[in-house]
């Protein structure tokens, strides 16, 4: 074989551990970048809905493992767990998402129910619970977060998460007490029910709870039905 032969080959061999060494970058890049998404829908979870979503620990770990075998150009390695590492993070994804959207239907029930009671009752600001339930269906988390700065460090980023969780858990506690938390301990839950449209039987109301419900200001709104 010629020195000249020998080259090209020894060039193709390189061009060819480049091209492998961007695809499996790309990959993990991907990966890594769903995981930091994953881990900051997490912390908005925790700090919104009060709920810890319970992620495996060990896969963010696993991401940067990898991405070390990758710089250090150990890339059988890399591919040996990869499939893996991508379920593993595909599950994290899935598991967080989904707990997030059940529990922005159930907060979304609720600033419903709210909003029909001001419809009646006209206590709060009507905007302030459209904005609300606005920031629940439109789920864009991520221009309040990544705030335009993509290359923000983790930390940070999980730190705006937290401050945006709790700026709407607050809008949302402020407004459920101004709305509930003007009725009485004994009927508040009972007004609540009403407003989500379940029927209350009236012989399980208390004295008290029938008298309060009479002189509140919704008892235009309720009727009583023969069974």
């Amino acid at each position: 074989m010629s020195s000249e032969t020998a080259d090209l080959q020894t060039r193709l061999e390189a061009i060819k551990q480049e091209h492998r060494r961007r695809h499996l970058s790309d990959e993990l890049d991907e990966l890594a970048e769903t995981m930091e998404e994953t881990i900051l829908q997490r912390v908005l979870a925790k700090a919104f809905f009060k709920e810890d979503v319970e992620i495996e620990h060990e896969t963010r770990k696993e991401v940067q493992e990898v991405l070390e075998l990758l710089e250090r150009g150990q890339y059988e390695a890399v591919e040996e767990r990869l499939d893996a590492l991508k379920s593993d993070v595909d599950t994290a994804e899935t598991l967080v998402q989904n707990r997030i959207q059940e529990l922005r239907l159930k907060h979304n029930s609720t600033v419903t129910a709210m909003r029909r009671l001001n419809e009646r009752v006209e206590r709060v600001s009507s905007m302030r619970l459209k904005m609300l339930e606005g920031l629940l269906n439109d789920w864009r988390w991520k221009e309040q977060v990544y705030m335009g700065d993509e290359d923000a460090n983790l930390d940070t980023l999980k730190e705006n998460a937290r401050e945006y969780g709790e700026d709407m858990r607050s809008a949302f506690d402020e407004l459920k007490e101004e709305l509930f938390g003007a009725y009485p301990d004994e009927i508040r839950d009972l007004i609540y029910r009403m407003i989500e449209d379940e029927r209350l039987s009236y012989a399980d109301l208390t004295d008290d709870q029938r008298r309060l419900l009479a002189e509140s200001d919704i008892r235009e709104y309720i009727e009583l039905t023969l069974s």
